[in-house]
């Protein structure tokens, strides 16, 4: 019978996603697709391709409550806790890496990621388009149209946010502090570890999701000249989905606006009032000595000062020349809108190579045609005319190639799905002239493009090898194919995965080519090899599985 933790990553194995190799790839390709992609996120959570306005704004907040009430205080983590929190997708400051502030923070996040990986386009463009979740962006919903439709809407905005903190309140313990022992499962997606179900303290999931929604208020909304009051909200779902009139649904949503950098005063008194309302919320949650109903009473006080609602605003009057229209991003249907960070629009002729670079990181089918595309270009090269010898060309090692031979190999890999790189250092056999049986070791070091630590030790892998060789005595090079199974050792502590946890190891490289460099050595490269340590076996399994290049040579000796 699995226990809580193992039932809350079960799947995980079927839950992988692609991501990019590396940051500035990541940043071109996401940046296209969330343009291309309909992805809308007011303030722009942290990722490689994006500023962690939510973070910042949140972050700052918490740390404004800390310095007042005691109940704020730093949450402890235990051991695997902190694997998760070493494990995000993004950079906590230094003060927000306790569990509480993590959780916080990962709160703040959900609203726009619902579990799904940052770089993951295609389903963040469904999550931001659900019209059944415009609320928690304080966003207009479908039918939410004209001047009635801007107060239903910011009336379900702020009935979102009482209903979070609301159960917030719930994670409290007798003091008024948060329980670190009352959990709710939160879907997580890590660096390394990838989709989780972690158990994380109440208080400050639903205080997070509660003031995302907040801090959200400020970007999708027009205000009055102090910023204190909403006279409208942004549409997003009608635009995505072509039905857009301003007249009806209110102005579109701009990125412009959701900028979190202060460009100008507008959008760094945006940026200031978003966390001074995030503050206050907070703190009329933790307040001492109140009951939960005074707690509630206070939330609602601090958004009625900070989401209150000034009518008279409307398409009509232009919006009563509303400072904010000049945001607008024009077209808001075509790939041109501009980045978050830069109010730069991505060209559309940029959709070519874009597309070219995008197909190496994808999965399923098109990853097959990317490596079938790969090993056609690798038998051209080597099949062309200069690869050939006029004469028999002398086998590496011993003078008769059926001879036993003793030999070693030094090699190195990279993979573009769960990216990392390995290097490895083997012994070898040679009975016949057709096999090879060898052992290797390697370290094979993950890397996580979108978190705090780039490289992360991985896992120690030990295997056997065996390698069935078809020499080609007329040509330069022979074809080989290797097959490796062995032991992985995870030296790292993982959600769920402890460091020094061990498991299996399998590898296969079903075309290789070994090239007669000197009477010594092999050039040994495998375009297409698959490897995939499975370090913990132990309740839910965790493995990293590798599309790797590799290159090494190949010694022998008489």
């Amino acid at each position: 019978m699995p226990t809580a933790m193992e039932a809350s990553l079960g799947g995980q194995r079927f839950l992988r996603r692609r991501r990019a190799s590396a940051v500035l790839s990541a940043g071109i390709i996401g940046g296209w697709l969330a343009a291309c992609g309909h992805v809308a996120q007011a303030f722009t959570i942290s990722s490689a391709v994006s500023a962690g306005c939510h973070e910042k704004v949140t972050t700052d907040a918490l740390r404004a409550v800390r310095l007042e009430l005691a109940a704020a205080a730093p949450l402890g983590a235990d051991r695997n806790d902190r694997a998760l929190i070493d494990d995000l997708q993004f950079a906590p400051t230094d003060d927000m890496t306790d569990l509480g502030g993590a959780t916080l923070l990962l709160g703040v996040r959900d609203n726009d990621l619902q579990g799904h990986d940052a770089l993951d386009a295609s389903q963040l463009a469904l999550v931001h388009g659900n019209p059944g979740t415009q609320m928690q962006h304080c966003l207009r919903g479908a039918h939410e149209e004209g001047s009635d439709g801007a107060q239903a809407a910011l009336e379900a905005c702020r009935n979102f946010i009482l209903e979070r903190v609301g159960q917030a309140l719930e994670g409290l313990d007798e003091t008024g502090a948060p329980d670190p022992g009352n959990r709710t499962s939160l879907r997580v997606y890590l660096a390394l570890r990838h989709g989780v179900n972690a158990p994380l303290p109440t208080y400050y999931v639903r205080m997070g999701q509660a003031l995302h929604t907040v801090e959200d208020s400020f970007t999708h909304t027009f205000r009055t000249t102090d910023g204190m009051a909403i006279t409208t909200l942004l549409d997003w779902v009608d635009v995505v989905n072509r039905d857009f009139t301003e007249a009806n649904d209110g102005p579109p949503h701009s990125t412009e606006l959701d900028r979190c950098d202060d460009p100008d005063d507008l959008r760094r008194r945006r940026r200031e009032l978003a966390t001074l309302a995030a503050t206050a919320v907070l703190r009329a949650t933790l307040v001492p000595g109140q009951t939960h109903d005074q707690k509630m009473a206070g939330v609602k006080a601090a958004l009625d000062a900070y989401l209150g609602y000034s009518p008279g605003w409307t398409f009509d009057n232009g919006w009563c020349d509303a400072p904010e229209h000049a945001y607008s991003n024009g077209s808001a249907l075509g790939c041109d809108v501009g980045g978050s960070g830069s109010g730069g629009a991505v060209p559309t002729w940029s959709g070519v190579p874009l597309a070219a670079l995008a197909a190496l990181f994808a999965r399923g089918r098109r990853r097959r045609r990317v490596l079938l595309a790969l090993g056609v270009a690798w038998l051209v090269v080597v099949a062309s005319p200069r690869a050939f010898a006029q004469a028999p060309v002398p086998e590496p090692g011993p003078p008769a190639p059926a001879r036993t031979a003793l030999g070693g190999y030094v090699g190195g890999s990279g993979s573009i799905s769960d990216e990392a790189f390995a290097g490895t250092l083997g012994a070898r056999l040679r009975l016949t002239k057709h096999w090879t049986f060898g052992v290797d070791g390697e370290w094979n070091p993950f890397i996580a493009v979108n978190g705090a630590s780039t490289v992360r030790a991985g896992a120690f892998n030990l295997y056997g090898t065996v390698i069935f060789r078809l020499p080609l005595a007329y040509e330069k090079f022979n074809l080989r194919i290797t097959g490796n199974a062995g032991m992985s050792r995870l030296l790292i502590d993982l959600y769920g995965a402890p460091k020094g946890s061990t498991g299996l190891y399998a590898g296969l490289a079903p075309l290789g080519l070994e090239w007669k460099m000197s009477c010594l050595f092999y050039l040994i490269v495998n375009p297409l090899n698959v490897a995939v340590p499975v370090p913990q076996l132990r309740g839910v399994p965790f493995s990293y599985p590798q599309y790797r290049a590799s290159v090494g040579l190949e010694l022998y000796v008489d």
